[in-house]
């Protein structure tokens, strides 16, 4: 599982590196480099909330299932509230910063979905 997990890492950490730079680029071409700030905090938000659902996905095989059940529902709760929290602040800065905030989330979050997504199914195939 663990050799698993990091080829995916360095996977996504190759793509994601290429969809930032087009992001940046682009935000920078349309003067709009001040979202930069909300597209990195759409990244730190997605990364954590990926890295909390990777870890309690790992550390739930090893539990019986209705405490695997227990373990990622409260992780469920706690992600959404780290949510809310974030998208809330981002709506009271403004519209574009909360545009920006939601894309980096996205891209973090789908991309790693994906991804593992591929992994698991590449086996299969």
């Amino acid at each position: 599982m663990r050799e698993v997990v990091l080829a995916g890492i360095r996977k996504m950490l190759g793509i994601l590196a290429i969809i930032t730079a087009m992001l940046v680029v682009s935000l920078l071409a349309y003067d709009q480099g001040v979202l930069i700030f909300g597209l990195a905090a759409g990244y730190l938000m997605g990364t954590a909330w990926y890295g909390v659902m990777l870890g309690r996905l790992w550390r739930s095989a090893d539990m019986t299932v209705a405490r695997a059940k227990s373990t990622m529902a409260s992780g469920l709760i706690i992600r959404l509230l780290l949510l809310a929290a974030v998208f809330g602040a981002a709506i009271h800065v403004s519209m574009a910063q909360f545009v920006a905030v939601v894309t980096g989330f996205a891209v973090v979050y789908v991309l790693g979905l994906l991804l593992l997504i591929h992994t698991n199914y590449s086996k299969y195939l």
